[in-house]
């Protein structure tokens, strides 16, 4: 073949190539439906939980939800729970758990997330005394049913007073008299001062 006609075939190729009705880059419209669906959702879960909510849990304390959204994106959707507990027993609290549930259509659970409270040092924590933290508990789902919920679930420990030992430690008293007596060795000498600020 000349170099004619191999340019000729070449241009034929390119423009063959060129009129290829495959298109590289389609949008996906499946992610943007479901984008757009949870933003509804997230729209209608903002309007009916906005504000506080407290629950009062007997001998446990009480937790109050500052602030619980629905988070995220498609195949990845949480809810975000901050809140703080106060210790409202009539004892201190050595510890505290805090769980966030989510609840399917169903009335079954679907996922929970618990927080350990508990003061850094040994002290529990005194009867008034707030602990605040945050939660996060993936939906796995759940929220695209409609009839989905969440709950707050608080068990606490109580300070419990000590057992007493048997049989009993004997009170303890001081003593009438010193154990021994101890010989005065500077009599009859006197002491003396020294520069070094020692006594001998």
């Amino acid at each position: 073949m000349t170099l004619r006609s191999n340019l000729v075939a070449s241009a034929f190729l390119f423009t063959a190539a060129c009129a290829s009705t495959v298109e590289i880059g389609a949008p996906d419209t499946s992610r943007e439906s479901q984008l757009y669906e949870l933003q509804l959702l997230q729209d209608v879960f903002r309007t009916q939980y906005k504000g506080k909510h407290v629950f009062n849990f007997e001998n446990h304390g009480q937790v109050t939800v500052r602030q619980i959204t629905l988070e995220g994106f498609p195949g990845h959707t949480y809810l975000r729970c901050r809140f703080h507990f106060q210790n409202r027993t009539a004892k201190p609290v050595v510890q505290s758990w805090v769980s966030l549930d989510v609840v399917d259509a169903e009335g079954a659970l679907a996922s929970t997330q618990s927080c350990h409270m508990v003061m850094p040092t040994s002290a529990p924590i005194a009867r008034g005394s707030y602990y605040s933290d945050e939660l996060r508990t993936p939906t796995y789902g759940a929220h695209l049913k409609p009839g989905w919920t969440w709950r707050v679930r608080c068990e606490s420990d109580l300070e419990q007073a000590e057992e007493p030992l048997n049989p009993p430690v004997p009170e303890w008293q001081p003593r009438e008299h010193a154990p021994m007596l101890i010989k005065d060795r500077s009599w009859p000498y006197p002491i003396y001062y020294y520069p070094t600020n020692f006594w001998y």
